[in-house]
């Protein structure tokens, strides 16, 4: 677990690419599982929403990033880098919401939201966004900044898929 853990965390900062991931789909759907756990946890720190809806909206942004990805291998006729790919995108989703934890504990337990940790979150998802990036980059053979607009791109998206098929996440639930 640790080798792993340590695979992930040089995903995160670029010293590793998705081509040294596992080739194991069990392992991928134990990582999911740990995904979907850890999700849980940080959907029970936020109150704002049900349940039930933050979960589905973590559900559907994962599912359109993991299809995304699977449709442009296939559009590049690498669909057997799938495995590793989507092994290191839901990695360095893992290590960068456990960073993310911290962050959510000190403003759940502050009086009102501190501009300074939503500042540093939204550092986070920019280097989670350039993590999705690189991987992208290494799994298709293309330009960094072509699988950084990829990253961006299915980010969007994922973004309109929650927008149009959960409306009360933009409306905090009312």
């Amino acid at each position: 677990m640790t080798a792993l853990l340590t695979h992930f965390w040089r995903l995160c900062t670029f010293r590793s690419g998705p081509e040294q991931s596992p080739y194991s789909p069990p392992l991928l759907a134990v990582v999911l599982a740990v995904w979907f756990a850890l999700q849980l946890v940080v959907a029970s720190l936020q109150t704002a929403l049900p349940l039930a809806v933050l979960l589905a909206s973590q559900l559907l942004t994962m599912t359109v990033v993991l299809a995304g990805c699977r449709l442009l291998l296939t559009f590049k006729a690498l669909q057997s880098r799938w495995w590793q790919a989507a092994l290191s995108l839901v990695g360095v989703d893992i290590m960068l919401t456990l960073a993310s934890l911290p962050l959510l504990l000190i403003n759940l337990g502050a009086s009102e939201r501190l501009p300074l940790i939503d500042g540093i979150y939204l550092l986070l998802v920019s280097w989670q966004l350039a993590a999705h990036g690189f991987i992208y980059h290494r799994s298709l053979n293309v330009s960094p900044f072509l699988g950084l607009g990829i990253a961006l791109m299915l980010l969007i998206v994922s973004y309109a898929a929650v927008v149009m098929l959960l409306p009360q996440v933009l409306r905090g639930g009312a």
